[in-house]
C-alpha cells in the first residue's frame, strides 16, 4: 500500500510536468500542435514562424514564413531577437516567432483577437511569457497574440537604400499582423475584429502602423500606452549620421551609405549587436537612442513604412479608427534612475528640449530653455536634488504632453472615439516603480501598468485584493474595448462609464483605488509646450 501511495504521488509529479497537447491546428504553412496551460484554460501555441530573417534579409523587411511536412510542434518558448544583455549577447537574427493564446472553452465565437507589441527601447525585449503572462486577458475571452521582432541595428538601421531602405523592425510587426490575419480563424479568432496594443517603445510602433499605408486594413482598433508617433524619442531624423557612429566606434570615419553597408552587412549578428556607439553631447536634450523608426525615402521594388513625419501625417489624413491612448503618472521615474548628478548637471547651459524644435538662432533657443528652466527648476541648478522635478520633466516631454497632442490632432479630424487614461496606481505590481528605487514616490512608473494586465514569469508572487480589482479593471476594460470598441460597454459591470475625448473637451479616465473621469493633467505644462510646439515645431524630414 505504501508504495501505491508513492506510485500514484509520483504518477501525479510527472503529470504535471509534461505538457498536455491541445488541439491541432491547419495554418497556411501546414499543421501545428501546442499545449494546455497548467490550469487547462488557455490552449498555447508559442514560437511558431511568422516570416523569416537571415542574414539574406538583413536591414530589410523579412522574407515569408516557412512551411513544413507533418505536425510543428509549438511549444519552444526560448525565442529572442539578438539583443544586449547583462551576460553579453542573447538571441538569433532567426527570431521571428509569433505566440498564439486561445480560450479552451471561449462563450462566443469567433473570438475577438489582441495583438501585443513589446516594448523595450527598439533595443531589448521579446513577446515571451517572463513579462506578457496571457491568463488575466484570455479568461477574459479574446485571443492573446505576442511576438519577436527584430531590434538595434538588425531591426532599424536606415541608410535610405535598396539594401538597407530602414525600419525592418517595424516591416516584421506589419509581417505579423499579416500572418494573425491571414491565420487566426483557424484558432477560432476573428480576422475582422483585430485590436493591436502596445507600451513604451512598442506604444510608439502602433501610433507609427495606425498611420502608414503598409498596414492599412490589418487590424481595427488600437491601444497606445506610454509611447507615441509625435514623441521627440520617436523618430531618427539623423539615420545616416546615427550610422556613421556605429562604424566610426569601429574604426571607420564615412558618412557614404554605401560604405557603411559594406561594413556592417560584413558582421555577424552578435557583432552587429555587441557595437558600442554613443552620441556626443549636444545642446539638444536628445535621448541617447540609436536605433528608432525613421522616414524612409521612395525606393522602387521597396514597400516603406514611414514616408513623412508624423505629425505631417496626423495633421493631414489620420486613419479613422477607435483609439486609446494612456500614460503613467510618473513615467520618468525610471529614466531617474539611470541618472547620476554628473549627467543631469550636464543639462545646465544647454536646451531643455530635443531637435524635432527649431529655432532662428541660438539666443532664442537659450530663451525658450531659459523659460522651461524656470518652470521646472525655478532658480535652482539641475542636480539630483531634484529628482522630482527631472521625473515630471521627462514624463510631460517625452510622454504625457505628445499623447495629448496626438490625442487633439484626431479628435479634430476623425469620426471614431479617442479615449485617454492616466494610470496612476501604486500597489504590490509596480514593479518599475519598485525597480527605481523610488517607490515612495507617488503614482505610477513608466511600464507599471502592465502587470496589471500581464501576469509573466517575473512577479510570480500572490496577488493581493486591492491589485486584483486593478487587474480585473484593466483587463476589462481592455478586452472590452476589443470586443465592442468602447471599454465601458452598457452591458459592462464596472463603476464607472469612460468618456470618449472631443475637440471641445478633453475627457481622462484616471486608474486609481477607484476608477475617475477627470479633466486634463497638469494644465500649466501643457498651455508651456503647446505654445512652444505650435511655433518650433519642426515639420521638415530633411
Amino acid at each position: 500500500m505504501k508504495y501505491r501511495k508513492k506510485l500514484v504521488l509520483f504518477t501525479l509529479v510527472v503529470m504535471n510536468l509534461v505538457d498536455q497537447p491541445a488541439p491541432e491546428v491547419k495554418i497556411a504553412q501546414g499543421t501545428l500542435s501546442g499545449k494546455i496551460s497548467s490550469d487547462g484554460a488557455i490552449f498555447e501555441y508559442i514560437g511558431i514562424p511568422y516570416a523569416t530573417a537571415d542574414s539574406s534579409t538583413r536591414f530589410k523587411a523579412p522574407k515569408p514564413a516557412p512551411k513544413w511536412e507533418g505536425v510543428y510542434n509549438a511549444v519552444d518558448e526560448i525565442h529572442l531577437c539578438a539583443q544586449d544583455s547583462f551576460i553579453g549577447v542573447i538571441g538569433s537574427e532567426d527570431c521571428l516567432k509569433i505566440n498564439v493564446y486561445v480560450p479552451a472553452k471561449p462563450k462566443v465565437k469567433p473570438i475577438a483577437v489582441m495583438v501585443y507589441i513589446h516594448g523595450g527601447a527598439f533595443i531589448l525585449g521579446s513577446g515571451s511569457k517572463t513579462i506578457y503572462g496571457p491568463s488575466f486577458l484570455v479568461k477574459k475571452d479574446i485571443i492573446l497574440v505576442t511576438f519577436n521582432y527584430r531590434l538595434g541595428p538588425l531591426g532599424f538601421l536606415c541608410l535610405k537604400t535598396k539594401e538597407a531602405p530602414g525600419n525592418a523592425g517595424l516591416k516584421d510587426q506589419i509581417a505579423a499582423l499579416k500572418w494573425v490575419k491571414k491565420n487566426i480563424a483557424a484558432f477560432g479568432g476573428d480576422p475582422d475584429n483585430i485590436t493591436v496594443f502596445g507600451e513604451s517603445a512598442g506604444a510608439t510602433s502602433i501610433s507609427l502602423l495606425t498611420i502608414s499605408e503598409a498596414s492599412a486594413g490589418l487590424f481595427k482598433r488600437a491601444i497606445i500606452q506610454s509611447g507615441t508617433s509625435v514623441s521627440n524619442w520617436a523618430i531618427n531624423r539623423k539615420p545616416i549620421w546615427i550610422a556613421s557612429l556605429l562604424v566610426k566606434s569601429l574604426g571607420y570615419d564615412t558618412e557614404n551609405p554605401r560604405e557603411i553597408y559594406e561594413i556592417l552587412s560584413k558582421l555577424s549578428d552578435k557583432e552587429l549587436i555587441s557595437i558600442k556607439a554613443k552620441k556626443p553631447l549636444d545642446l539638444f536634450f536628445d535621448t541617447q537612442l540609436l536605433h528608432l523608426p525613421c522616414i524612409e525615402d521612395n525606393i522602387p521594388g521597396v514597400e516603406p513604412v514611414l514616408t513623412d513625419l508624423p505629425h505631417n501625417i496626423l495633421t493631414s489624413k489620420p486613419r479613422d479608427i477607435n483609439i486609446i491612448y494612456g500614460t503613467t503618472s510618473n513615467e520618468g521615474l525610471f529614466l531617474v534612475a539611470l541618472e547620476a548628478n554628473e549627467t543631469v548637471g550636464e543639462r545646465n547651459g544647454r536646451y531643455l528640449f530635443a531637435s524635432d524644435l527649431t529655432f532662428s538662432s541660438p539666443v532664442k533657443a537659450m530663451e525658450v530653455t531659459n523659460k522651461i528652466k524656470e518652470y521646472y527648476f525655478g532658480d535652482d541648478e539641475i542636480s539630483m536634488k531634484k529628482y522630482s522635478n527631472i521625473s515630471k520633466l521627462y514624463t510631460q516631454l517625452y510622454f504625457e504632453l505628445p499623447a495629448i497632442f496626438e490625442t487633439e490632432y484626431l479628435v479634430e479630424r476623425i469620426k471614431s472615439n479617442v479615449y485617454n487614461y492616466i494610470f496612476n496606481y501604486s500597489g504590490g505590481r509596480n514593479f518599475m516603480k519598485t525597480r527605481s528605487g523610488y517607490f515612495d514616490e507617488k503614482g505610477a512608473s513608466h511600464g507599471d501598468d502592465l502587470f496589471y494586465l500581464f501576469d509573466g514569469y517575473l512577479l510570480p508572487f500572490k496577488i493581493n485584493k486591492e491589485d486584483s480589482r486593478i487587474i480585473e479593471y484593466m483587463t476589462s476594460m481592455w478586452t472590452n474595448f476589443a470586443k465592442y470598441g468602447n471599454p465601458t460597454p452598457e452591458s459592462s459591470d464596472l463603476p464607472i462609464k469612460w468618456t470618449p475625448s472631443t475637440k471641445d473637451n478633453l475627457n481622462f479616465l484616471y486608474i486609481d483605488s477607484e476608477l475617475k473621469m477627470g479633466p486634463m493633467p497638469n494644465p500649466k505644462s501643457y498651455r508651456l509646450w503647446k505654445d512652444i510646439y505650435i511655433k518650433y515645431r519642426n515639420t521638415d524630414i530633411r
